[in-house]
């Protein structure tokens, strides 16, 4: 496994077990292998980096979102410690295997599984079900989280499918429907989206003109900021951009660009400055698909090179 491999999803899994021995003997047992530092199996093909968490009183409210029954949040916080793993997969492409490994968790004490990047817990048999079930909208439901505020609803957790987010202004109805067709399309076909595309789930829903932005929901470096960004889905009646066979991709990042900049400079760029960067960065032609493969195996989106000013103005605020 690379050194800088891309880890796409964290788990957080209590259970039994009250000490990293008490860990390393139950799990040895389910054919997996803990050496305090990471966990590795022959039927796994990855190898997840892992902390040890001495249960502290919050584990049962950490699973107290609705997910659980009664007696399963209960078991919840009594468990004897937790760990929390690293998996350098998506949840999408590595279903097969992340379910192998909750299963193997459960088989060793695991009293139940939470997703970080959307805080959703669930027990291990609905992991499974969601996971083996091979319907892509039980797999959404049990991993992304819809919030709302100030009357935009936005969706949480589909960076852990290396997927953007999406957010749109309607009627809270509306936009579960709205959001979840489009995320759940993502999931089931993984098609190319650039920004200027329009999305309707159906052909009586007006089109929505869609455009990326970064996440601004949640710090850089939260588990719930989806670095992938967040499609912004505009109002009813949107056209699409023409939509040019190849795409500039900055290479390096032009986010890295800007902040290498911003560093050397050390104090925030003008306007001005993050327009001439933008315009006199190297950039490579590619594909859209080519350029949305790298996007994923890089680990997070670049800026829209039209929308720079104001995207970094959100990655700038987003960093504190």
């Amino acid at each position: 496994m690379s050194e800088d491999h891309v880890y796409g999803v964290r788990l957080f899994v209590p259970g039994v077990a009250a000490t990293m021995a008490q860990w390393q003997d139950s799990l040895g047992r389910s054919g997996l292998t803990l050496d305090g530092k990471s966990l590795t199996s022959q039927r796994l093909g990855f190898r997840a980096p892992v902390d040890w968490v001495e249960n502290d009183g919050s584990f049962g409210q950490a699973f107290g979102y609705g997910t659980m029954s009664a007696q399963e949040q209960s078991a919840v916080a009594a468990a004897g410690s937790a760990l929390v793993l690293d998996l350098p997969v998506y949840l999408g492409a590595a279903a097969d295997e992340v379910a192998t490994l909750i299963a193997a968790l459960g088989d060793a004490g695991a009293l139940g599984v939470r997703l970080e990047q959307s805080k959703l817990g669930w027990s291990v048999p609905h992991w499974l079900e969601s996971l083996e079930g091979c319907d892509p909208w039980l797999l959404y439901r049990c991993a992304v989280v819809v919030l709302q505020d100030g009357g935009v609803s936005r969706t949480c957790g589909m960076h852990a499918f290396g997927l953007p987010d999406a957010e749109v202004e309607a009627a809270p109805s509306e936009a579960n429907r709205l959001l979840g067709e489009l995320n759940v399309y993502q999931l089931d076909e993984d098609p190319v989206l650039v920004s200027g595309d329009t999305f309707r789930p159906d052909l009586d829903t007006p089109r929505r003109r869609l455009e990326r932005w970064p996440d601004d929901g949640y710090p850089t470096g939260h588990p719930c900021n989806n670095p992938f960004g967040t499609w912004r889905l505009g109002p009813e009646g949107g056209e699409a951009d023409p939509r040019r066979e190849l795409r500039p991709v900055f290479i390096p990042a032009l986010v890295a660009l800007l902040h290498a900049a911003e560093a050397e400079a050390g104090r925030h760029l003008q306007r001005e400055e993050v327009e001439r960067i933008t315009n006199e960065g190297a950039c490579m032609m590619m594909t859209h698909a080519d350029a949305q493969q790298l996007e994923r195996s890089r680990g997070y989106a670049d800026l829209e090179p039209d929308l720079a000013w104001w995207q970094w103005q959100l990655v700038r605020e987003s960093q504190g």
